[in-house]
């Protein structure tokens, strides 16, 4: 089975309008699913929109909570949710298209990871970012590097990746860091643990009215980052397979 999880917060003027598109795109293609949405403690009608689309599909489901707690949060309680193998993560707007899905599961064959990369020569983007978040990006990724390594990775932040399903549950239940810098964690883990980590070219387009604020968090990223680097304790050895 696999499992899809979708964190959402304050989604409900976009995730309503594509949410049936994808309940049909894995009914049609991988009807052995299951679909877990998290909201976020969102404020907006959220609950209520995703609610009533899934109401007539038992394979999928909603998970809420108050109050909004950050996407790696978000993340983290649906794939300890899950049941499922593999295990699949993306964003509400779909930044990167349901025709990447089928890409990304074939090359989970014979890793225990695969990352989708908006920063490799075969990347595809539609719609870039505007010039500020890119240089943020750039600065974002040198502090990284200082910090917690990873340099062999183009990009570490696209929200669309997939685990096999043990190695998913094992990195998350470990996990810690909340908000935005989760994946950076997620993939230290990995790294440390020995884990097959592929990085994928996708197809990506920056979603306009998108929820994440770029330069709300500079703060919570140094404070993340440094807690990834100097206060995890974790044993340096192979996951369970």
């Amino acid at each position: 089975m696999l499992s899809v999880i979708i964190p959402s917060f304050n989604e409900a003027k976009r995730l309503g309008p594509l949410l049936g598109s994808v309940l049909k795109f894995f009914r049609t293609h991988y009807p052995d699913f299951e679909l877990i949405i998290v909201d976020d403690g969102s404020s907006d009608a959220t609950v209520q929109t995703v609610t009533r689309v899934i109401a007539k599909t038992p394979r999928a489901r909603l998970i809420s909570y108050h109050p909004n707690r950050g996407k790696g949060y978000a993340v983290r309680t649906g794939v300890l949710a899950s049941r499922g193998d593999p295990v699949l993560f993306m964003d509400a707007d779909l930044s990167t298209p349901l025709s990447e899905v089928p890409k990304i599961l074939k090359q989970l064959n014979g890793v225990d990871i695969v990352i989708g990369s908006r920063g490799q020569a075969k990347s595809h983007i539609n719609k870039k970012p505007p010039i500020f978040r890119k240089l943020a990006s750039i600065i974002f990724d040198q502090i990284k590097y200082i910090l917690v390594g990873l340099r062999r990775f183009k990009d570490t932040q696209c929200g669309f990746k997939v685990f096999r399903g043990s190695i998913a549950r094992q990195l998350f239940a470990r996990s810690q860091i909340d908000r935005f810098m989760f994946d950076v964690e997620i993939l230290y883990l990995a790294e440390r643990a020995g884990l097959k980590i592929l990085e994928m070219p996708v197809t990506w387009a920056d979603a306009p009215g998108s929820s994440v604020r770029f330069w709300e968090g500079v703060v919570n990223m140094f404070r993340d980052l440094w807690r990834i680097r100097y206060t995890n304790k974790y044993e340096q050895k192979l996951l369970d397979n």
